[in-house]
Order: C-alpha cells, then structure tokens, then sequence
C-alpha cells in the first residue's frame, strides 16, 4: 500500500513536456491536444497540423517541467530525477540532432575603490554546449578564456565573479579551472601573474566546500559547487550546477588582487560548459520548403543526458494544386504534346519554304549565269570592238593628224579598254561558278600582279599555295575585289612605293570562317591629318563597304615609312550579319 502510495505521488510530480503553440507568420494556428510526456514515454500527434504554403516564419512554443500533470507540484516537492529538467527541439529534415535554445552564463571582472564600492564592470559569457562535453565537467575537456579590461581612476582592487545565470530559465553545468589574473602596471613596469589555487581545509571535499577567499552567491547558493577534476592531477575545480530555471547562483573572489588607475588586467581561465533552457522556449525557422515534417521536444537533465520524456508534432506544407508536381507533370505532357504538334507543323512549312527559296537561288544563279553570258557576248564583244577600231584609227593618222588629237584618240582607246576590263570583272563577279574561295582568290592576285606590273611596283604575295574551296557569297566577294583594288591603286597612286606587300589568311574553317587580307607599302605615307582627309572619299567608302560586310577595316599610315591597311571579313553575308 505504502509503496503504491509513493508510485502514485512521484506519477503526478514527475516532469513533462509539451508543445503548447504554433506560429505561423503572426498567426496561431490549432494544436492538436496532446498528453504530456512523462518518464519513458513519447507523446505522438495523431492528425498532423497543415501550415500555409508559403509561410516565411514558423514558431514553435513548447515547454516542460514538474508542474505539467500535477498543477499543485513544486520543485521542491518534485523527485530528484524530475528536477532540472533541459528542453530540446528537433525538427527532421533541418535540424541534425537536438537543439538547445540559446542559453549563456555570465563571467566578469568588477573593480572597485579603496572603499569596496564598484566602480566599472568587464563582462563576457559562456554559450551552449563546448567542445568535447562528456555530460559532467569532471570528464570533460577544458577550453581556454580570457577576458581583458584597463582599471578606471580610482581603481584599488578588482575581483572575478563566476554567474550561471546569463538570462531567463538557464540550465545546465559550468566548470571553471585555471583562473588567473594577469597585471601589467600602467607605467610599463613588469607583467604580474596571480594563479588563483582553490584552497579547501576540509577532506575529503565536498560539493558544499567553500574555497578560502570565494563566496557563494545567488537565489540558491547550493547551485555553486566544487568538484574533484582527475587531470593532470586531482583538485577542485568551481561548478556550477543550475537545475532550477527560476533560480540561479554564482562564485565570487571577495579580496581580488591590488590594482592601480590605467593598469590593463587579464582574467584567464579554462572552461567546460553545457547550457540550455528549461521551463519554456521557442524554436523558430524559417522558409520551410514543402513536404511532411516531425517537431520533437525532449526532456533532457541539466548536463544533456536524455531522460526518455519527448512528444512529437505531425506537420505538412501542402502546395497548392497549381504548383504540384502531378499538375505540372501533366501540363507537361499537354504542352509536349501540343509542342510536337506545333512543331511539325513549323517543320513542315519550314521545309516547304527551304524548298522555296533553294528554287529561287537555282533560278537566281540561272539568271546570273545568263547576265553574265550576254554582258560577255554583247557588251563585252562591242567594247572590244571599239578598242580596236580606236588602235586602227590611231594607225592610220599617225604623221597626218595633230599631237593633240592622237592624244585623244589614245585616250578613247584606253578607256574602251578599261572598260572591257571592268566588264570582265563584272562577268567573274555576277557568274556563281566563282562563288568558290580556290576561285576568288587566284582572280585577286592575278589582278593585282597585273596592276603591279603595270605600274612597275615589285609585289610580295604572301598567299597559301592549297586555297581550300570553302564557299565565299557574290556579293562578299565583288565588294571585297572592289575595296583591295582600291587599296592596291591608292597605294601605288599616292604613295610610290617601290615594294608592295600583300597578305592573305583564311582564319577557322566551315560555318564562320573568316578571311584577313593585309595591303602594305613602303612608299611615303601620310599623317593623320591626310588619312582624315582621305576619308571624305575612297577611304570612307572602302571602310562602308566592309562595314556592310559585317567585318573590320583598319588604315594606319606613318609620314615616310608607307601605308598599311587591315581587313577581315566573314566569307558569307550571313556570318557577317550574326557579328
């Protein structure tokens, strides 16, 4: 009976937790009730909760301790498994373990006058959980610190005080070793180090020891505790142990060490902590992406050690329909459909019109073909004919005629001539059977040989002996012959050179090739002021031409050393258009 009787009473008492809210974007949505979780024991959801699609801030609001299932139940009256209880979250999918809220403890120096009174205060804290935590500070690692401050005016001493409490409902342990202050007096004199060893009369220790020169303090002073660290050799170290959220306490150094007004103070130590929050807490996230998730809340004693106790929340972020995968799969399937459709559709008129317009470049080259034929049978036959009636009559009246009129007569003669080379020219460029680069380019240097030879300039051709026959457009070719041969009677019209040079490259090959042709002369060249000048006439329109073109033309030229021109085009008038 006696034994029920306890059963029953440590039931009642003993702690749980418990998701009480849910915040979504300042909105409180409905929790599920659920049972508080007690000792070995999980609490599930049975329907889960649907948070908006769309939701940037989701808050969970939980909590736990002694009072859950027994509203009359203190801490006091609470066993002491129950007490201290450490809540932790853990949503899947985001968090990878447990998590505590943020939880510190407060450590600070505080000088004061010769009189006791407090004059300035340096402060620092200790967060979370540390590096190699084994559940208790005795076997766990230590961590240097150091927290540094410059003593005010009137400063005569200063005192180290260790707090565990940093801010509300902490819980946890904090184990403090190694302190030491470090003195550099004001004036530069010698650094002064001060170990401060625990001092214990009593043995074997005990938790409630009080080392010589420390103080308890806080609303419960049992909290502040010693313990034995085994390393490197056994001695007491300072803990504190808050297993109460409500109630808190601290070491404090009564005496201090002896300071004077501008010296700079070092507080040192070395710390093994775990801190988290009990009584109630929150866990916030943000931007959850949709799916099924599980919110879990653990009950956890003060060092982290689990106790059994957890309950756990259902959540869904369903999408809208509109944004769901199967509506877009098959919207996907429609629009691929409706997109093979539409696309055979465009494939058909699409060959039909390539059909189209390969008829009208057959018929474009049958008609370029037949102009190039009567240019060379009518126009061509009568200009040479012309020509040669002017050399006949030239014949005849030499010794009967003037000098001035035979002057005339020449001049006839040789403009019958060049236009029979202009219209041969024509034919090559409008005939398609050149539209070939093996074609172009030999008719371009045998031009401009002839041109050089005519003229008496020595030409220096620097062309690669295997033209491939990468096909050249008509009218990229006949502006290209039009601009070199302007470039070539420019230079040996103006600029009398005694050498000439041209180059020519096919840069890449296949679909964008392009062509480099350079013109060079060592004749007298021009300032810049005569290239300006220039372009009021030939030069402006070589530079439209290539333009056209969609190329790049370049002309520099220095006063006594010659002329240079740079071109490069693409070999067709698609090419050029894409740049």
């Amino acid at each position: 009976m006696t034994a029920a009787l306890i059963a029953s009473w440590a039931i009642n008492v003993s702690a749980g937790v418990r998701i009480d809210r849910i915040v979504a974007d300042g909105r409180e949505l409905a929790v599920p009730k659920l049972p508080a979780a007690r000792e070995s024991e999980r609490s599930v959801g049975s329907a889960p909760v649907h948070i908006p699609w769309g939701t940037k801030r989701v808050e969970f609001h939980f909590s736990g301790g002694w009072g859950i299932d027994a509203p009359d139940a203190t801490a006091e009256s609470a066993p002491a498994m129950a007490r201290g209880m450490r809540l932790r979250h853990q949503l899947d999918r985001v968090d990878d373990g447990w998590r505590d809220a943020a939880a510190k403890a407060r450590l600070f120096m505080q000088f004061h006058d010769a009189k006791g009174r407090v004059l300035d205060t340096a402060e620092t804290a200790l967060d979370g959980e540390s590096v190699g935590w084994e559940g208790r500070p005795e076997r766990a690692a230590f961590h240097p610190h150091r927290l540094l401050a410059t003593a005010p005016p009137g400063s005569a001493r200063v005192t180290a005080h260790f707090l565990s409490h940093g801010g509300p409902e902490v819980i946890g342990w904090i184990g403090i070793d190694d302190i030491a202050f470090a003195i550099s007096p004001r004036d530069g004199g010698p650094t002064r180090h001060q170990p401060l060893s625990l001092t214990v009369a009593s043995s074997p220790l005990k938790p409630l020891d009080t080392p010589e020169g420390w103080a308890r303090r806080g609303s419960r002073s049992a909290i502040a505790q010693l313990r034995l660290r085994p390393v490197p050799e056994p001695h007491p170290i300072l803990v504190l142990l808050d297993d109460a959220p409500d109630d808190y306490a601290g070491w404090s150094l009564l005496q201090g060490q002896p300071v004077a007004p501008g010296d700079r103070v070092q507080l040192t130590w070395t710390a093994a902590h775990s801190l988290g929050i009990g009584g109630s807490s929150v866990a916030r996230y943000t931007d959850l992406r949709p799916g099924s998730y599980t919110f879990r809340v653990g009950a956890f004693r003060p060092g982290g050690e689990p106790t059994g106790r957890e309950t756990s929340l259902s959540l869904d972020i369903i999408l809208p329909w509109y944004r769901r995968p199967e509506t877009w799969a098959a919207a996907a399937t429609l629009g691929i459909g409706l997109a093979v459709a539409i696309g055979r559709t465009v494939a058909l008129k699409r060959v039909k019109r390539r059909l189209q317009e390969v008829e009208r470049a057959h018929a474009l080259e049958r008609e370029r073909t037949r102009i190039a034929r009567d240019l060379h049978d009518e126009v061509g036959a009568a200009l040479t004919e012309i020509a040669m009636q002017h050399y006949w009559v030239q014949k005849e009246i030499t010794g009967l005629a003037g000098p001035a009129t035979l002057d005339r007569v020449e001049k006839a003669r040789q403009s019958a001539v060049d236009l029979v080379r202009s219209v041969d020219a024509i034919v090559w460029a409008v005939n398609p059977a050149n539209d070939t680069l093996d074609r172009f380019v030999p008719y371009l240097t045998h031009s401009i040989e002839q041109f050089a030879e005519a003229a008496g300039v020595r030409l220096e051709l620097d062309v690669s002996d295997q033209v491939p026959p990468e096909p050249i457009d008509g009218g990229t070719r006949h502006s290209l012959f039009l601009v070199v041969r302007e470039a070539v009677n420019n230079a040996v019209k103006h600029g009398g050179p005694s050498r000439l040079l041209f180059h020519l490259r096919l840069l890449e090959s296949g679909p964008g090739s392009r062509l480099s042709i350079t013109i060079a002369d060592d004749g007298q060249g021009c300032d810049r002021a005569a290239l300006t000048a220039g372009e009021r006439s030939g030069i402006t329109n070589m530079r439209r031409r290539i333009d056209e073109l969609g190329g790049r033309f370049s002309i520099t030229s220095v006063l006594g050393e010659g002329t240079r021109v740079e071109i490069d085009v693409p070999l067709s008038a698609e090419a050029g258009v894409s740049l």
